[in-house]
């Protein structure tokens, strides 16, 4: 499965974000969240719960944080990606900006994440539909006994597609794969170059969002911001537009149970 959606797409649904405990500013500007896959977590839409068939489904959305902000530490049942694309905030005791990507697995606490005079925007990307966040300590009673996983792969550079040779590719593995797959790469495509997007080993699902250029898919134009979820045994190749594109691929390992 092979699905792909345009930052004009999704931009399109973008609203205000409210949610008691997580979105609590002092800041006169208001948090927002634009869906891109699936449905949102049941804390955001509380009187539209998520239809049982979503959560098979992948989920991904963008976060916009004010200023003077704070995400409280928390969880989620499933593994997820964030990719840190505007603005600066500190993650747990550490200052991120972009580009950095975070990974946690499934019930591995993190944050808080925290703003100061500048905004954050961040996309979270999730295999599987995931109900919210589970805040820290409070629900450390359901916090299950697993074996966590948490990677923060900061500083990552976005290459100059231009600087590819037409019909070529590059690719840099800013966290090489693990065993089960779980990994992080920049592809950086040549104009007319084409892909499959696919790392260095298998995973169990994997998204690829455009931080450059453009690429096309099956005759749809995906520029800046734009953003594929491609599945396991997903091997549609895209392909470079004028100027080429870089994309970072961020791959799932499986569930942790």
């Amino acid at each position: 499965m092979t699905v792909a959606i345009t930052a004009e797409q999704a931009f399109a649904r973008r609203k205000p974000l409210l949610v008691p405990g997580y979105t609590d500013t002092t800041s006169d500007e208001s948090y927002f969240v634009t869906r891109y896959f699936g449905a949102l977590t049941d804390n955001v839409d509380p009187e539209n719960p998520a239809p049982e068939e979503e959560k098979s489904r992948p989920q991904a959305y963008y976060v916009e944080q004010p200023p003077h902000a704070t995400v409280p530490p928390h969880y989620h049942d499933t593994n997820q990606f964030q990719i840190f694309l505007k603005g600066r905030a500190i993650f747990g005791r550490k200052p991120v900006a972009s580009l950095t990507v975070h990974y946690a697995s499934g019930h591995t606490p993190y944050g808080p994440i925290i703003t100061e005079s500048d905004s954050t925007h961040y996309l979270t990307l999730r295999n599987l539909w995931d109900s919210g966040g589970k805040t820290m300590p409070d629900c450390r009673v359901t916090l299950r006994k697993i074996c966590r996983r948490f990677h923060l792969i900061e500083n990552i550079k976005i290459p100059d597609p231009t600087t590819v040779a037409s019909g070529e590719s590059e690719t840099n593995e800013v966290l090489p794969c693990e065993d089960d797959g779980l990994g992080v790469a920049v592809i950086t495509l040549g104009e007319g170059a084409s892909s499959d997007l696919a790392l260095s080993r298998a995973g169990a699902g994997r998204y690829a969002h455009i931080v450059a250029g453009a690429v096309e898919l099956e005759g749809q134009s995906l520029g800046l911001n734009s953003c594929l979820y491609l599945g396991s045994d997903s091997n549609e190749p895209v392909r470079a537009c004028a100027g080429g594109a870089a994309i970072v691929v961020m791959q799932f390992p499986p569930e942790p149970f």
